[in-house]
C-alpha cells in the first residue's frame, strides 16, 4: 500500500493527472515535422537553391556563438525567477539548480504539451522534492506563470504598437494580436487575485475542466500575500520579458551570422507574431506553425526569404532542439530521489 502523501509533499494525483497529454502525441510530434518539411520546400522552390549554399559559405561562426550564448541567458532568466521568489520565503535555491530547472521545465513543456501545465507540475514536484513548503512552492509557480502572461501581454502589446506604425501586417493578423493581448492580461489578473479569493466565478467555471481543477486546488495553497513583495514581482516580471528579448535577439544575430543585417524592433515583432500563432496551435512547442509564421514575419520586414528561413531555422536548433538533450538529463537527476 503506498503512503499518504505528507502536507509538505507534492501529490501525485496532482502530477500525474497534468503531465499526460490529451492526444497521441507522436501524431502531432509528425505533424510539426510535415509542416516544417513542406515549409523548407515551398521556400526553396520559391527562391534559388545557390542563395542557400551562399548563405552557408558567409556564415560567421561568432554570430553564431553569440546566438548560442544569448539562448543560455533565457534560462539564466528563469533560474533567477525561481531563486528570486523562493528566496523571499527563506528558501536558498543555487545557480546550479535553478539552471537545471529551468532546463528541465523546457523540456517537459516540449515533451508533454499539455499548454506548459505540465511544466508547473514538474516544478512543483521538483521544488517539493528539494524540501520546501506546500505553500512556498504554490506561491512561486503562482508568480512565475502570473508574471510570465503579464510579460508576454507587455510584450506583444509593444509587438502590437510597431505592426500598426509600420503596416507590416494584414489588419485581421492586428485583431488576432489585440485579442490575445487582452486575453494575457484577463489571465494575470485572475492569477494575481487568486490568493485572496477575486474572481470566484471565474475559478467556478474553470474546475469543470479535470486538468484546470487539479492545478487551482494545487495553487490554492498559495497564501494571500503571495503578490505583496514587490521587489519579488517587478524582478519576475523584469526577467521574463528579458527572456522574450534575448529570444528575439537571437533571431537578429542568427540572421546577422548569415551576412544579414535587419531592423531590431521588426525582428522584434516578428518573433512576437510567431510566438502567437506557437501558442494558439496544437502542435508541440509549435513545431511548423511557428516557423512559418517566422518567416512570414520576417518576409514582411523586408528580409529575403531563404534568409529568414535559415535564421528561424537557426533559432530553433538553438532554442527548441539543442537544449531536449541536457534538459531530459536535468529533470532526470531532478526527480531521481
Amino acid at each position: 500500500m503506498s503512503e499518504a502523501p505528507k502536507p509538505d509533499q507534492p501529490e501525485g494525483p496532482l502530477q500525474n493527472s497534468l503531465v499526460k497529454p490529451a492526444h497521441a502525441p507522436w501524431l502531432v510530434w509528425l505533424l510539426g515535422a510535415a509542416a516544417c518539411g513542406a515549409l523548407i520546400l515551398v521556400v526553396t522552390h520559391l527562391t534559388e537553391q545557390g542563395d542557400f549554399l551562399r548563405l552557408l559559405r558567409k556564415m560567421d561562426i561568432y554570430w553564431l556563438g553569440l546566438a548560442l550564448l544569448l539562448q543560455s541567458g533565457t534560462y539564466m532568466m528563469q533560474g533567477i525567477v525561481w531563486r528570486v521568489v523562493t528566496g523571499a520565503g527563506e528558501q536558498a535555491l543555487s545557480v546550479g539548480k535553478s539552471y537545471k530547472l529551468s532546463l528541465a521545465m523546457l523540456f517537459v513543456d516540449q515533451a508533454l504539451p499539455t499548454g506548459g501545465i505540465s511544466g508547473v507540475a514538474f516544478v512543483s514536484g521538483a521544488l517539493s522534492r528539494m524540501g520546501m513548503p506546500r505553500a512556498l512552492v504554490a506561491s512561486a509557480v503562482l508568480v512565475d506563470v502570473a508574471m510570465f502572461h503579464l510579460a508576454y501581454a507587455s510584450c506583444m502589446a509593444v509587438a502590437l504598437g510597431v505592426s500598426l506604425y509600420h503596416a507590416y501586417l494584414p489588419a485581421w493578423v492586428n485583431v488576432a494580436m489585440l485579442v490575445f493581448v487582452l486575453v494575457e492580461f484577463g489571465v494575470s489578473a485572475f492569477l494575481i487575485f487568486l490568493p485572496i479569493g477575486g474572481m470566484k466565478w471565474v475559478k467556478t467555471k474553470l474546475r469543470r475542466f479535470a486538468r484546470l481543477t487539479r492545478l487551482l486546488q494545487w495553487v490554492e495553497h498559495a497564501p494571500p500575500g503571495s503578490f505583496k513583495n514587490h521587489r519579488v514581482i517587478f524582478l519576475a516580471f523584469a526577467m521574463h520579458v528579458m527572456i522574450f528579448l534575448l529570444d528575439a535577439a537571437t533571431i537578429w544575430v542568427a540572421a546577422r551570422s548569415l551576412g544579414v543585417s535587419s531592423s531590431v524592433g521588426g525582428v522584434f515583432f516578428s518573433f512576437m507574431v510567431s510566438n502567437l500563432f506557437r501558442t494558439i496551435g496544437i502542435i508541440p512547442g509549435g513545431l511548423g506553425t511557428f516557423e512559418t509564421a517566422s518567416v512570414m514575419a520576417l518576409r514582411s520586414i523586408g528580409m529575403p526569404l531563404s534568409v529568414g528561413l535559415s535564421a528561424t531555422l537557426l533559432f530553433r536548433g538553438l532554442s527548441f532542439w539543442l537544449p531536449m538533450i541536457p534538459g531530459l538529463i536535468c529533470s532526470h537527476r531532478l526527480l531521481k530521489k
